[in-house]
């Protein structure tokens, strides 16, 4: 029974450290991850399914003053060789410091997409300038992924007269 429980907690740890590992910060817009089991599974060879490669691409996310939110964080989740979209997929939404701006779950055309609120406190603005993370854990089928996208300031109003967005912008 130990010997079942120390397999198991192998597994997790191996599917911990690829999802931490696709998470680097700056890495790009598109991540992928594989992972390999540990030797001590308890299956080999066609008995272990392996994990499809998965591409996660994200959006470039604004912070709208005016509103004080977030907006326009969007993942895309699909698989890395067929490029179909994956429905269905938990996404996590993080600052680079660590704090969850939400989760959703990809819908028919495999994208996750969230608003969230904020509040401008010390600090804030540095951390949102560094962008957002996006993480896939992964569901027994895909192996997990993750990416980062950029967040930039904004209104909900174009430049030019107040109450009159430029159209040309």
């Amino acid at each position: 029974m130990m010997d079942n429980m120390s397999s198991v907690g192998r597994k997790t740890v191996a599917v911990m450290a690829a999802a931490l590992a696709s998470l680097g910060a700056g890495s790009g817009v598109t991540a992928s991850a594989t992972t390999t089991m540990p030797s001590s599974a308890p299956c080999s060879g066609s008995e272990c399914p392996s994990l499809k490669p998965t591409r996660l691409s994200v959006s470039q996310a604004s912070l709208n003053v005016t509103q004080m939110q977030l907006e326009n964080i969007h993942a895309m989740a699909s698989d890395a060789v067929t490029g179909e979209p994956i429905r269905g997929a938990r996404i996590v939404f993080a600052t680079i410091g660590g704090r969850t701006l939400g989760a959703a779950y990809t819908d028919y055309d495999g994208i996750a997409a969230i608003t969230a609120p904020e509040n401008l406190g010390p600090g804030t603005l540095q951390e949102l300038l560094g962008g957002y993370e996006a993480s896939m854990v992964g569901d027994g089928v895909h192996a997990p992924a993750g990416a980062h996208g950029a967040i930039t300031i904004g209104t909900d109003q174009g430049p030019g007269v107040p109450n009159s967005p430029c159209a040309v912008c």
